[in-house]
């Protein structure tokens, strides 16, 4: 059968446009699909880690905002207070870069001019409403502007997010149980302009911190992202919830939701935000603010058939840190590396995933444990050694084996 395209990638943000650029740049024929057009708004805070900086294939400086060297920890003073104890602080500096601060509306806009150059090609749809997988190919109804069309080619990527069609449409095509890992986190923000911050900050930060901070909400945190003329504001929910045993092992992989509770989700609230905002920043919450659900719970998920998840759609979301870009990118080029190496792309998919999935299998305990008693953590990061490997492990994505055999030795 001819195909008019060798691989089709439903969204364009930075998993489906990592996969893209990769592809075709290999000279395969590849078409993204995604809803919206771009340049368009998207609610994420945009912090780019080293190692996400590392992980693109081109330089994104065109659109870094502000470098911050420095993160700013804050934790309660106990676990019924809810407003960060100035004590407990810890700032931890860097002579490089720690993290890029982006807007992500020109983020993503600018990867996929990149991707578009690169000889990917771009339509816009509007929702995606079969799909259906054959022994050679997989096929894709589609609602366009003008009417229903199908498309066809022999693997897709489903990289549009946690709220996307194709991991519902997947699901549909597998046994219930396959899909039962997947869970969704939550997060609001707002953006407010440095003109509009008093002359102090009441928080007593400087107005260009970056400030991860703990107090807000058990089982998440609050943030303060400074970009070129405004503070990207938020909080959100990411820890995992209890489960009996290891859920990383086997025998927990049946285990449903192994993500955040309902409970914890619906505590992120405008009221929340707005009380949070007022506390921080001196200011009221803009009447604009916007909210996402994060994809999570993918050191479980198991590539089948035609059809590679990537990114949130993938639930790739970090636990511990609410970081998404980064494994949207890596699982992103992982699909690309598979497509192009074999015709078994599930198997060669899972191969190239595991070592994110691995990194994402240690986050998940460290989540629970660190959530379950921040102070712990905090006193960790207290020791200079365990600091720079804390450091390390996040900006840079050291191998997690290293910060458990330091651990270790401290016990």
């Amino acid at each position: 059968m001819h195909f008019d395209y060798d691989i089709l990638i439903a969204g364009a943000g930075p998993a489906g446009c990592a996969a893209a650029y990769d592809l075709a740049r290999a000279g395969k024929r590849v078409l993204l699909l995604d809803r919206r057009s771009f340049p368009r708004p998207k609610a994420c805070a945009c912090g780019l880690t080293r190692k996400t900086l590392k992980a693109l294939r081109y330089s994104v400086d065109p659109v870094i905002e502000r470098v911050c060297k420095e993160i700013v920890l804050q934790r309660a003073a106990n676990l019924e207070a809810s407003i960060a104890d100035k004590s407990a602080e810890v700032r931890i500096r860097s002579r490089s870069a720690i993290c890029a601060m982006a807007v992500r509306e020109r983020f993503d806009d600018f990867c996929l001019q990149q991707t578009l150059a690169a000889g990917a090609q771009l339509r816009k749809i509007e929702t995606i409403v079969t799909l259906r997988e054959l022994p050679n190919y997989i096929e894709l109804d589609i609602v366009t502007a003008t009417g229903t069309e199908t498309l066809r080619a022999p693997v897709l990527i489903g990289a549009d997010g946690s709220n996307g069609q194709t991991r519902r449409l997947e699901h549909l095509l597998r046994d219930k149980s396959a899909h039962d890992w997947y869970t969704r986190g939550f997060a609001l923000e707002a953006l407010i302009p440095y003109a509009a911050l008093p002359a102090q900050l009441p928080g007593g930060e400087a107005p260009h911190d970056l400030v991860f901070d703990f107090s807000p909400i058990p089982g998440g945190y609050g943030w303060l992202f400074p970009k070129g003329d405004h503070i990207n504001i938020g909080v959100g929910a990411f820890a995992p919830k209890e489960t009996r045993g290891d859920p990383s092992s086997a025998a927990a992989s049946s285990s449903p939701k192994v993500g955040p509770t309902d409970a914890l989700v619906k505590q992120v609230t405008r009221t929340l935000l707005a009380a949070y905002t007022r506390q921080k920043l001196g200011v009221d919450l803009p009447k604009e603010v916007t909210g996402q659900h994060l994809g999570m719970g993918g050191h479980l998920y198991v590539p089948h058939g035609r059809v590679l998840l990537a990114g949130d759609a993938a639930g790739l979301v970090d636990p511990l840190t609410g970081e998404g870009i980064h494994s949207a990118i890596v699982s992103g080029q992982a699909a690309a590396a598979a497509i192009l190496e074999t015709r078994d792309v599930a198997a060669a998919y899972a191969r190239h995933l595991a070592p994110l999935q691995q990194t994402l299998a240690f986050s998940h305990r460290a989540a629970k444990a660190f959530y379950r008693e921040p102070e712990r953590g905090f006193r960790a990061m207290k020791l200079p050694f365990l600091r720079s490997l804390i450091l390390k492990t996040y900006a840079d994505g050291l191998p997690h084996t290293r910060l458990l055999t330091a651990l270790a030795r401290l016990v």
